[in-house]
């Protein structure tokens, strides 16, 4: 029987826009259904060469996952390029890791082709969050003797970052629009406040907090008691008590923020400080 091609109707999936190699597969199969007649998961498995019938109905449900040895029948079935081909392994290695260290790996390298392709997935949340110092430039601003120089703001972060670094930082997030110009070519704030919101992507959060929890390390070596404020409380509680624990945390940095908002004089700020909460269990069953 002759298979029929239709060229006309939705376009082919880009690959490089998906952090989600099951979704990808989702929209695939939707595209594939239009443009080739009598398309079915089926007709996948026998141009792939698997023995189950519904081998990619089970993949893109998330009840089998990819071996890497099979991924080249996906490759060739998928019509994927060079370029594509390195991108989709990494999504899958991505999306399979067992461990937040192992997605870390993973994301860091996927966010190389993010921007070489221009296709920021969650900016705020990618870009923002996975360098420290970008959260940290976007509050310097408000400093009352802040000025837009690497070298200065070098200087400030104690040579936690280079210039190169901070300048590149600026322009990123004044891409992001997290930053703007006033009418006299000031940066500033497009939003008093960013938080992360339920959608956050964990691996982003991840290398967040990750990267501010070595900030906290090194100053407990390196900041006087004066200036620094570390304090630790352990208890033993009922699972249940956890989500209460969690609500007055949330409650008491919704207090802090509603405190620095109201506060006069705000642009007369001096230094930057960082506001790390942590709880997590020492024992385990």
């Amino acid at each position: 029987m002759t298979k029929l091609w239709n060229t006309v109707g939705m376009e082919r999936p880009n690959l490089f826009t998906y952090d989600d190699y099951r979704k990808y597969l989702k929209d695939w199969f939707t595209w594939m259904k239009e443009v080739k007649s009598g398309f079915s998961f089926r007709a996948f498995s026998l141009w792939a060469g698997f023995k189950s019938p519904n081998q990619l109905l089970l993949v893109m449900k998330g009840e089998r996952n990819i071996a890497l040895a099979s991924l080249g029948k996906y490759f060739e079935v998928l019509k994927l390029k060079q370029a594509e081909r390195k991108y989709f392994q990494l999504l899958v290695e991505f999306n399979q890791a067992k461990d937040m260290a192992a997605k870390a790996h993973y994301f860091r390298e996927l966010s190389a082709h993010w921007l070489k392709h221009d296709s920021y997935l969650a900016p705020e949340q990618y870009r923002y969050l996975s360098n420290w110092y970008y959260t940290a430039i976007r509050e310097l601003v408000n400093l009352k003797d802040f000025v837009e120089s690497g070298q200065w703001i070098a200087r400030r972060l104690a040579g936690l970052v280079t210039p190169v670094e901070a300048k590149k930082a600026i322009q990123v997030l004044l891409e992001l629009r997290l930053l703007a110009r006033d009418q006299q070519g000031r940066l500033v704030q497009t939003a008093k406040y960013v938080t992360t919101g339920d959608e956050v992507r964990e691996v982003a959060a991840f290398l967040y907090h990750e990267q501010m929890m070595k900030l906290a390390a090194d100053s407990l070596r390196n900041k006087t008691s004066q200036e620094r404020n570390l304090t630790a409380l352990s208890f033993t509680i009922k699972r249940s008590d956890y989500e209460m624990i969690v609500g007055e945390i949330t409650d008491f940095r919704k207090r802090v923020i509603a405190a620095l908002q109201q506060r006069r004089e705000q642009d007369k700020d001096e230094e930057l400080y960082q506001l790390n909460i942590h709880l997590f269990p020492v024992t385990r069953q």
